[in-house]
């Protein structure tokens, strides 16, 4: 995988867990639902290990005070 990682130009040390995670949090944040994301990645509909998996991003960016 390192190989495939280094000629996309990415750097860092990737696993197929953080693949699987980024896939996660990237289609939540893009609004898709949770049980289409539990189907594609493996997960059971309503598997509560999938929430595990979702980065909540930036505190400060992402705060929901904002705007109050």
């Amino acid at each position: 995988m390192r190989h495939n990682l280094a000629s996309a130009g990415l750097e860092g040390h990737w696993r197929g867990h953080s693949l699987r995670r980024g896939f996660a949090t990237a289609s939540f944040k893009a609004g898709l639902s949770l049980v289409r994301i539990a189907r594609q990645g493996g997960w059971a509909d309503n598997s509560t290990s999938l929430h595990r998996y979702l980065d909540e991003g930036d505190p400060w960016e992402d705060n929901p005070v904002t705007g109050l």
